[in-house]
């Protein structure tokens, strides 16, 4: 039988595995405070979620200056549920680009309308490499992990 925690880190790998979108946040370029945004989300078979943006876009210009990011994950939010008892998980690491063979398969296999911009010349893919998972897993239930147990388990 499992143990909360550990149920919780398998809903990370299936958050993780299904894709979507996740909010990213960054530190701002102009002042250093935190600037978020939505992305769409993929991962490769190291689960190390996968990003396709835009240089023009000011969190492109955010990583590309300080990789430090977080991106945080959850649950569909059920109909007049209250979103403080989805299930999320905030990941933390930092980002690189990667080379387009290396993303666009598993990136365009998720999110196959990116194709009509994934070969723009101002796109780029980039790999999130997540060291630290903070895990809320419902009311007192908040978990600390290290990225390598979730992608081990």
């Amino acid at each position: 039988m499992e143990t909360p925690k550990q149920e919780a880190i398998g809903r990370v790998r299936s958050l993780l595995s299904a894709g979507g979108t996740a909010a990213l946040s960054v530190l701002d370029v102009d002042g250093g405070g935190p600037f978020t945004t939505l992305v769409n989300v993929a991962v490769g078979t190291d689960l190390q979620p996968l990003v396709l943006i835009s240089s023009l876009a000011h969190h492109s210009k955010c990583l590309a200056r300080d990789a430090r990011a977080s991106l945080m994950l959850h649950d569909v939010i059920a109909d007049n549920a209250d979103p403080m008892l989805t299930f999320r998980a905030s990941l933390l690491g930092r980002f690189a680009e990667v080379e387009r063979d290396t993303a666009s398969g598993p990136f365009l296999t998720r999110h196959p309308y990116a194709e009509l911009y994934a070969d723009f010349g101002d796109f780029s893919y980039w790999r999130m490499a997540v060291d630290h998972v903070h895990i809320i897993a419902g009311f007192g239930r908040a978990y600390g992990v290290r990225f390598k147990d979730i992608a081990a388990s």
